[in-house]
């Protein structure tokens, strides 16, 4: 599941900013645009999670997201326009966010939350990214972006053919569980600043995620080399996936979130400080995308496990998925896409290590209070 749905990412991701581009939108609007989908990340994974957590059909409301996704993603080719696209993507995220919530909850389930074994599921995920991050610049230098729809679709089409064969998990009941209402969860200070620490990372990542690829094209890299530079962050992402146990086993979750965000702020400074990218630099900083995301996601699951019952797995997701990618990476990108038009490119990425800093105090806070909101550490 994490494999197909990721590799369908590793094409959306990289590489329709230049798909947009090459359709004759302006950065500002392809800002907006790419802003759209973390937008209905916070309507639709709430929608999603309390499904998922009041049926217990996850597999089939994975279904149900892969159908329309994939018939959604079929029409792009005949949609032009602002306002037309603005519409598509308006659907095309809220039927997409399901993978988020049910399929970080099913992996949370089969792993029983325990980092090592997460992380070896999760890492499909960047396998699949990788794949086809890597061979899709190279495809479309050869054929151009116009088959970048066709290849997405066939992407989806992966995910679709694999929720087909899959089936729901038997309920997992926790011994260790602590039973407080969701709601009540939510609202306490611990996993309030644990909250704003998440939205600060991925506010942080817009720039990165919106225009990283635009940036490297516009310093003369090819769309081969960008896919390249893409897959070498989440080679790194991978190699942590796989050990990220040693990790786990000496430092707890709270200290490898506070590390990800120091890390965060050094690598979009040096990007930032940069009046160009060359090799070095651009190996070096996405050689950092092992921590700024993979250590800084399993981190965040392993927080989220403890924190919440196993009927409140989905819905925590989501909440998580709100704050993180739908607040967090929709005003990001806008926030990267206004410092990039009427500051510098470099700019978008200075102000992304401002938000890591934030993001640091936050984490720091609490990492202060979590005694608060469990009675044991994490």
């Amino acid at each position: 599941m994490f494999f197909t749905y990721f590799a369908y990412v590793g094409l959306m991701g990289p590489y329709f900013g230049l798909w947009l581009e090459a359709a004759g939108l302006s950065i500002v609007q392809i800002g907006l645009l790419l802003s759209v989908p973390p937008w209905l990340r916070i309507v639709a994974p709430p929608c999603w999670g309390w499904l998922a957590d009041r049926t217990g059909r996850q597999v089939s409301l994975l279904r149900i997201s892969a159908v329309g996704s994939l018939a959604l993603m079929l029409m792009l080719p005949w949609i032009s326009g602002m306002p037309a696209l603005m519409v598509w993507l308006l659907i095309l995220g809220f039927v997409s966010a399901a993978q988020g919530p049910i399929g970080e909850a099913l992996a949370l389930k089969q792993s029983s939350g325990e980092p090592g074994r997460y992380g070896r599921i999760r890492l499909w995920g960047s396998v699949g990214y990788i794949v086809t991050v890597t061979l899709g610049g190279w495809v479309l230098d050869r054929t151009g972006v116009d088959t970048l729809p066709w290849m997405m679709s066939c992407g989806l089409a992966g995910f679709l053919l694999v929720t087909l064969l899959m089936r729901d998990p038997p309920a997992v009941v926790r011994s260790d569980a602590v039973h407080v209402s969701i709601g009540r969860r939510l609202r306490e200070p611990a996993v309030a600043a644990f909250l704003a620490s998440a939205f600060l990372m991925v506010f942080a990542h817009g720039a990165l995620y919106a225009f990283w690829s635009i940036y490297l094209e516009r310093q003369g890299y090819s769309r081969t080399a960008i896919g390249l530079i893409w897959a070498l962050g989440v080679l790194a992402e991978i190699a942590l996936f796989a050990w990220q146990r040693v990790l786990f086993e000496r430092f707890d979750a709270m200290r490898v979130l506070q590390l990800s965000f120091l890390v965060c702020a050094l690598r979009f400074a040096l990007i930032g400080g940069s009046a160009s990218a060359p090799w070095g630099l651009v190996l070096g900083t996405q050689l950092l995308h092992a921590i700024t995301f993979g250590a800084h996601h399993s981190a965040s699951m392993a927080v989220l496990h403890r924190w919440f019952d196993t009927g409140q797995q989905a819905r925590a997701q989501a909440a998580f998925i709100v704050v993180a990618y739908g607040l967090g990476g929709g005003l990001g990108a806008v926030a990267a896409g206004w410092l990039w038009t009427h500051v510098s490119p470099g700019g978008a990425f200075l102000g992304a290590a401002v938000a890591a800093m934030l993001g640091l105090v936050a984490i720091s806070l609490a990492a202060r209070m979590q005694a608060v909101a469990t009675p044991r550490p994490i």
